[in-house]
């Protein structure tokens, strides 16, 4: 009789803790969604100042992401297999938020001896990329490359063509705000939920 009131009193201490954990769990996740500032997205750093020319010949600076929530990527034309996969992810991507007026796109080349304006315009056309918000961008390699290294904080140090397979999220006051791996399913998943918190956010 003694060991069974133990193994008794064991299960209902563990069915006690159980529900207790879950109890906190919940209280942790309701003050979450009443703060949003608890589950604020972390600021990872701030894009430098940048003048590069976009598919139609016209010049993209900085100044053009204020306000505007921007996934960035880094891409060339000749890539045969990484880029035109991340350009079809992202154009999926791209579809669900193409009529608000607070979200663009950049995709910024690797090779800017090659990828002239006219080739990257060809290039979005060959996707069906027609949306004016959608900008692709080349200009001088040295400015591209300091702007991938230290500023998006992507890429390799040495080579430029060593590209990276992230989409960067940055918000309106052009501050990083997420890197998202394009081969990742689950970090597509919360790409998607964290363009729709940022834009959310942007007054």
């Amino acid at each position: 009789m003694k060991m069974r009131n133990k193994l008794r009193f064991v299960v209902i201490l563990l069915v006690f803790l159980l529900g207790t954990l879950a109890l906190a769990r919940q209280i942790l996740i309701g003050r979450a969604q009443d703060n949003p500032e608890e589950s604020a997205l972390p600021i990872l750093g701030g894009i430098p100042k940048f003048e590069l020319v976009d598919q139609h010949s016209s010049y993209f600076s900085v100044d053009k992401m204020e306000g505007k929530v921007t996934l960035t990527d880094f891409i060339f034309t000749t890539c045969p297999s990484v880029c035109p996969m991340m350009t079809q992810k992202k154009l999926r991507v791209f579809r669900q938020h193409q009529n608000n007026p607070k979200f663009q796109s950049l995709s910024i080349t690797v090779n800017p001896a090659y990828d002239s304006p006219e080739r990257l315009k060809t290039y979005a056309e060959s996707f069906g990329i027609e949306n004016k918000k959608w900008f692709f961008l080349t200009g001088d390699e040295k400015e591209i490359h300091r702007l991938a290294w230290e500023g998006f904080k992507v890429g390799s140090k040495t080579e430029l063509a060593n590209h990276s397979p992230y989409f960067i999220l940055s918000d309106s006051q052009q501050r990083i705000r997420g890197y998202y791996n394009s081969d990742d399913q689950y970090a597509m998943k919360k790409l998607k939920k964290e363009i729709v918190q940022l834009l959310n956010d942007t007054d």
